[in-house]
């Protein structure tokens, strides 16, 4: 039990914890829900115990009659620090790059996403891209970007699943910018994973608010302010709006797909299989990228 919470409920099926959470969600009563044996628990400040007591009697009484909806599983309120080594990892690549005796042209050169190159068969480029910058600056601003969205994508999915779904977005969105242009474009940079990082937060927050039914606008203000991010944060004027744009509809996708089919925080083992899947494609794809170049 989290220091100074007290149990709400217990020994609830995932329906009605869903339901009571968002009404408590609702009501601004901060809370946690918790999967314990094979049933679901809600915990709460205990100074907050009785105003969400009474915010559930409420509710029960307008609505007598539940409507059943599927529920999506809220994963533990925990802290997740996966995206700090994830972004850890361009600062390595730009680092090495760095002191190799080759020039960071020489590699955006060989493993940028050079859409021409993509289209003739280099697809591990889609891969690459994302972990070489143009300079510093380049470079920090995706680390601040990951940092930010990937943290909370990893709370929403799950540390494994998570990463893997936001490495997908950028890959995805690295090829069908390539398709796009077909020729005569090349990028770098983790952004168009960032922007798919945001697209995945956003598509979970839409499916939440989907099932709370307390309003039609409600679920499409998470969209409209990601898109707003997106207008701010990927529009500089040395920003690939089309990238970010891409990026951030393959998160939508990939999310809105995780929700239809999993609807849930999977357990470890199937999050730890998922990051050594990421772990394979992004090895995988400098060795393929080697060969090439070799």
């Amino acid at each position: 039990m989290p220091p100074g919470s007290a149990p709400l409920f217990a020994h609830l099926d995932a329906d009605r914890a869903h339901i009571y959470s968002l009404v408590l969600a609702s009501a601004g009563i901060p809370h946690s829900i918790h999967f314990i044996g094979s049933r679901w628990r809600i915990h709460v400040a205990t100074e907050r115990r009785a105003q969400a007591q009474r915010a559930i009697a409420l509710y029960l009484l307008e609505n007598p009659t539940e409507i059943k909806t599927p529920a999506i599983a809220y994963p533990p309120n925990v802290r997740s620090f996966s995206a700090v080594f994830a972004a850890a990892i361009p600062a390595i690549v730009h680092w090495a790059i760095g002191f190799s005796n080759f020039s960071q042209q020489a590699f955006i050169a060989s493993f940028g996403a050079d859409a021409r190159k993509i289209m003739d068969g280099e697809f591990y480029r889609c891969v690459t891209a994302l972990l070489l910058h143009g300079d510093g600056s380049h470079l920090l601003a995706n680390m601040a970007g990951m940092l930010l969205f990937g943290t909370y994508a990893a709370l929403l999915y799950g540390w494994g699943i998570g990463w893997l779904l936001i490495v997908l977005s950028g890959t995805f969105g690295n090829f069908l910018t390539a398709w796009w242009y077909g020729h005569s474009h090349m990028a770098v940079g983790a952004s168009t994973a960032v922007f798919g990082a945001l697209g995945l937060c956003a598509a979970m927050t839409f499916w939440r608010r989907r099932t709370d039914r307390n309003g039609r606008l409600r679920p499409w203000v998470p969209l409209a302010g990601a898109l707003a991010l997106v207008g701010w944060l990927g529009t500089s004027p040395r920003a690939d709006l089309l990238a970010h744009l891409l990026g951030f509809g393959c998160g939508l996708v990939l999310g809105s797909a995780h929700v239809r089919f999993m609807n849930r925080v999977v357990p470890w083992p199937y999050q730890a299989g998922a990051l050594a899947i990421v772990a394979a494609m992004v090895s995988g794809s400098w060795l393929w990228g080697l060969y090439y170049s070799a």
